[in-house]
């Protein structure tokens, strides 16, 4: 060992150094105040921690001390305990060494100071402060100091041996409940013994000498990360969540805290179990955060760290519980609210959970869970467990029995007679991701489907929609069906181009084929086949499949470029095919057709034959270039559309049917039509413009002499129109002249006999008047005496018959008035009706003037010397020829007016 300096080594008060003498090996304890000087043989040591010594600093070490709220564990400590001091009794300066009880610990509440002797270690602890959802969990490790402050409260919650379940509400909580606490004797305690100290029974707990505080980092679910279900998380949520607690750690304002969560919670990349365990972990951070900031404020500034070997009850809400193992494995669950406090030897079932909390399983009207019976249960217990309403069809179910939860929105909480299972695996879930777990109903609209396979038979039906369809695990599977790519896109992509894929297509529904109008399909399967004709929306069962087609397509149809479709056109289908003919005397034509048709009959024949337009095209190549063979190319230039049309559609109504497949063929135009050699081509070409030339000249010379011919019609219809309209006119004038003689004739009439009946009237007043007088006088000298009576009744007599005489008159004028109206309206009718008749009188009239005229100018003589009157003489030249009827007219109107009346015209 090396020479060390000699000198003095002040002992202030409380404080201590240990000295070795290196000859004796004894160890000295100077407790101050006191001064050492070490001599040659003496080392200042310290414990290595290992049971041994190691050199120590020259100075001294302070007192062991623990303030208020702190407490000591000392390690080996003194047999005799002196009342005036905690480790034992000692003097200023040098103390000799104690006997110490090896291997033991003693715990020294504060406040106190102490010296250590040589062999004792000790650790000042704080004080453990307890909230209401926090527990310790100790240990027994040696006899208990009964006089210190919490052995009473060892003892009594050494009575507690199981799970502690406060404030819960249900009845299976309360049954959970233990029994009343008993007080434990102290002799009861075994070393060994784990006691669970409640933070609801005490806040503040400083641990007697035996007891020994076990630490939360002993048990794996205590502080890991498992327990809160973060180590489920995916990779990049679990990075982003390390950078949220990151940056709740730096100080996150709570605007920021709430803006961060209410993202997290509308974030659909996440499930609800994972979203529940982000939040939860957030809200534990920010928790942690406000505890340590009122620590520090509450300490005075200083950090003060949290209590290692506390512990957190498990609080529960409405719709959370937990799972609980006791030390034999029997499982319990308890459902919230309740705060759970575990026994010592009680362990949670973590995997899955946020912090050993699960959530209930939330069930609406068409979800379902699926469980199975672990445990023998009856029916009655059975439906106290399940939601109200659950249908159960046994008195007693066994284990291994199995169950589907549903139709009724509820809340589920599992029991320990039952595991809920994933529909998909059939392994038992725990955990709180119950999106894999709840059974959803499958909605499905009105033109989809989805395939269910009977798990007992094998057998794939389809469910239709419209309706929301439930697949239940026990007995059926909710199928997916792959289509190749190819297919997907003959089936699908036909009439949804949208849909079109280069990948295989994996669907879990039924496929839906749209099939479009005047378009059929053939569907085919292990029980038959059947055609859909559109338009119509089909939905496939799932070993169902579309027939392909392959149709010949262009310029061509030779079947050497075809087109694979499933969707064959059975009405308004149309093609066009070019090939060539020759005709009888070797002239080779291009001919280009278009075909059109239609299917009928029964459907499945349509899809008789692969390539219909292949069999079209070849039929109707053969049937043309036979009857070309026959006919000379001049002749098919000219007939050959009629041709065409006489060969094909040769059939009583004018079709040609196919009894193959059912098509037939109903038009036929010919697009096309040409000489295949060039040469020929251009000599027929020269030839028939050459005809075509001359049929246009002699066009035009035809049309130049039928315009001619009708414009010498024309001119002869006018003149004959003038002429006809000429002879109107004058007929028309003579009718009138008729006429007007007429009614002039009839006015006279009219007048003449108003006035004779007037001067009637008169006479027969006058006579009247006359009478009356004579009869007057008579009777006045007949009758003297009746004289005035008689005047009196002659006067009214008088009066009567002149009223009664005007009264005639009037009616006589009236009927003179009434007579001369009939007669101007029948002169009128007369003349209108006669206008025609009257006209050519007056023509002719007027002609018979003019030979008159003539002949009378020329007659007089000759009437002299004949002895004959002129009219005679002109009536005996025109005898018998048409102007005679002048004369005849003339001595009518000449016979007529000696008799005073007017000459009827003949």
């Amino acid at each position: 060992m090396a020479i060390e300096n000699r000198q003095k080594i002040p002992v202030p008060r409380r404080s201590f150094l240990w000295s070795l003498n290196e000859t004796s090996g004894e160890i000295l304890t100077h407790i101050g105040p006191t001064e050492f000087t070490p001599s040659a043989n003496d080392r200042i040591v310290r414990s290595n921690g290992r049971g041994g010594y190691e050199p120590a600093p020259m100075e001294a070490r302070p007192f062991i001390i623990a303030r208020d709220g702190e407490y000591v564990l000392l390690e080996n400590p003194v047999y005799a305990d002196h009342p005036e001091g905690p480790n034992g009794s000692y003097v200023p300066g040098g103390n000799k060494e104690k006997e110490l009880r090896l291997g033991t610990k003693k715990i020294i509440p504060g406040p106190c100071a102490f010296a250590l002797w040589p062999g004792q270690s000790a650790e000042v602890r704080p004080a453990h402060k307890l909230n209401a959802n926090q527990y310790l969990l100790v240990e027994v490790v040696g006899p208990l100091d009964e006089t210190a402050p919490y052995f009473r409260l060892v003892i009594e919650s050494a009575g507690l041996s199981s799970v502690v379940i406060d404030g819960a509400e249900d009845d299976t909580a309360r049954r959970s409940q233990p029994e009343p606490a008993t007080k434990a004797h102290p002799s009861q305690l075994r070393i060994g013994q784990r006691i669970v100290i409640q933070g609801r029974h005490t806040q503040f707990f400083i641990p007697p000498t035996g007891i020994e505080v076990v630490p939360a980092l002993e048990e794996t679910e205590a502080r890991g990360r498992e327990d809160d279900g973060v180590a489920t998380l995916p990779a990049a949520a679990q990075e982003e969540l390390a950078k949220l607690l990151a940056q709740v750690g730096e100080g996150m304002s709570a605007k920021q805290f709430s803006v961060v969560k209410n993202e997290i919670r509308h974030r659909q990349d996440l499930t609800s179990g994972e979203r529940g365990v982000i939040l939860a972990t957030l809200d534990e951070a920010w928790n942690d955060r406000a505890s340590q900031k009122r620590q520090r404020t509450a300490d005075g500034g200083r950090g003060v760290a949290a209590d290692p070997y506390a512990r957190r009850a498990v609080v529960l809400g409405p719709k959370n519980f937990c799972f609980l193992f006791d030390a034999d494995g029997n499982p319990r669950i308890v459902r919230g609210p309740a705060r759970v406090f575990p026994g010592p030897h009680d362990t949670f079932l973590q995997r899955g959970s946020r912090r050993r909390v699960y959530d209930a399983y939330e069930l609406g009207e068409h979800q379902a869970l699926y469980l199975r019976i672990i445990t023998p249960i009856g029916r009655d217990e059975l439906s106290k467990r399940l939601p109200p309403g659950t249908p159960l069809d046994r008195d007693h179910y066994e284990a291994g029995a199995e169950l589907l939860v549903r139709g009724l929105p509820s809340v589920f909480f599992p029991f320990i007679e039952a595991e809920v299972l994933n529909p998909v695996t059939r392994e038992p879930h725990v955990g709180n991701d119950h999106d894999n777990v709840v059974i959803n109903a499958i909605g499905i609209d009105q033109k989809s489907g989805v395939y269910v396979r009977d798990q007992r038979t094998g057998m794939v039906k389809m469910v239709r929609g419209e309706t929301s369809y439930l697949v239940d695990p026990r007995g059926e599977e909710h199928v997916q069906r792959r289509i190749p790519h190819d297919k997907w896109n003959l089936w699908i992509g036909h009439a949804e181009p949208h849909k079109l894929t280069t990948a295989e297509v994996v669907t879990p529904w039924a496929l839906s084929v749209i099939v479009p109008n005047n378009e059929a399909v053939l569907i085919t399967s292990r029980h038959g086949r059947r055609v859909v004709v559109g338009p119509r929306t089909e939905l496939l069962e799932y070993e169902e499949q579309l027939t392909a087609l392959k149709l010949s397509k262009g310029k061509t149809k030779d079947g050497h470029t075809t087109v694979t479709t499933c969707f064959l056109r059975v009405q308004g289908g149309r093609v066009a095919d070019n090939f060539e003919i020759e005709s009888a005397d070797f002239v080779r034509f291009k001919v280009k057709l278009g075909l059109a048709g239609h299917f009928e009959g029964e459907p499945e024949k349509w899809f008789h034959v692969e390539d219909p337009v292949k069999l079209l095209a070849d039929t109707v190549r053969a049937r043309v270039r036979e009857a070309a063979r026959v006919l000379s190319a001049t002749q098919l230039l000219i007939e050959f559309p009629a041709v065409v049309r006489k060969t094909l559609l040769d059939g009583d109504d004018g079709l040609l049917r196919f009894v193959d497949n059912g098509m037939v063929l109903s038009g036929v135009d010919v697009l096309g039509f040409q000489v295949a050699d060039a040469a020929l081509s251009e000599l027929f070409a020269n030839v028939q413009r050459e005809a075509v030339s001359l049929q246009l000249q002699d066009q035009q010379s035809r049309r130049r002499l039928e315009s001619t011919r009708l414009r010498d019609a024309l001119d002869a219809d006018e003149h004959a129109l003038q002429r006809g309209a000429s002879q109107r006119m004058a007929e028309t004038q003579k009718l009138e002249a008729q006429d007007e003689h007429a009614i002039t004739a009839l006015k006279q009439q009219l007048v003449a006999g108003r006035d004779a009946d007037a001067l009637r009237f008169k006479q027969q007043l006058d006579r009247l008047t006359f009478e009356a007088s004579r009869d007057r006088d008579r009777e006045q000298g007949e009758l003297a005496a009746a004289a005035r009576v008689l005047a009196a009744e002659s006067e009214a007599k008088a009066r009567a018959l002149v009223d009664r005489a005007a009264e005639e008159h009037a009616r006589a004028l009236a009927e003179v008035e009434q007579a001369r109206a009939a007669a101007l309206a029948q002169a009128d009718a007369v003349r209108l009706g006669a206008l025609q008749h009257e006209l050519v009188g007056a023509l002719q009239a007027a002609a018979d003037s003019e030979v008159l005229k003539a002949a009378a100018s020329n007659m007089n003589l000759v009437a002299l010397l004949g002895g004959k009157s002129p009219a005679e003489l002109l009536s005996q030249l025109v005898r018998g020829t048409p102007i005679s009827r002048t004369t005849d007219g003339m001595r009518s109107r000449e016979a007529a007016g000696k008799d005073g009346k007017p000459g009827k015209p003949e």
